[in-house]
C-alpha cells in the first residue's frame, strides 16, 4: 500500500464513497496513469469532462490530485479533478499571455519558476 502524502496529497476535504484519491504522473492521449494507495494504474476521463469542460484547464494534466473510481481488472474511472494549489502555464503558441493572470497590485498570482544553471568554465 503506498501513500500519497509522499508525492504531496494534503486532505483538503472528505472523499466520496467510492472515490480513491491520486495523483496523475503521466498522460497519453486519452489515457492517464495515476499513482493511487493502491498502487499504479491506468485511467480514463469519464464522459462527463468532454461535455462541461469549457477550456483545458478544465481536463487533468500532470501533477494533478484526481478523485476515481478504482477498476483493478481494467481502466479506471477519473470521476473530478481535485482543487489545484498552484499551477505552472506558459504563453499560448501564438505568443500572448492568455493564461496569465491579472497583476494584482504590485505583485502577480502566479508562481514563477526560476532555475539556477551551472555550467563548468
Amino acid at each position: 500500500m503506498m501513500n500519497l502524502k509522499t508525492y504531496g496529497y494534503t486532505e483538503i476535504e472528505a472523499i466520496p464513497d467510492g472515490l480513491l484519491p491520486g495523483r496523475v504522473t503521466e498522460l497519453r492521449r486519452e489515457r492517464f496513469t495515476v499513482i493511487t494507495e493502491r498502487g499504479e494504474v491506468t485511467a480514463v476521463l469519464k464522459g462527463a469532462f468532454y461535455h462541461s469542460a469549457e477550456t483545458r484547464v478544465d481536463f487533468p494534466c500532470v501533477g494533478d490530485f484526481v478523485l476515481l473510481h478504482y477498476n483493478e481488472s481494467g481502466d479506471s474511472l477519473i470521476v473530478s479533478v481535485l482543487p489545484r494549489r498552484s499551477k505552472f502555464s506558459r504563453a499560448d503558441y501564438s505568443g500572448h499571455a492568455a493564461a496569465m493572470p491579472k497583476p494584482c497590485g504590485n505583485r502577480s498570482l502566479q508562481p514563477t519558476l526560476t532555475m539556477y544553471l551551472s555550467f563548468p568554465l
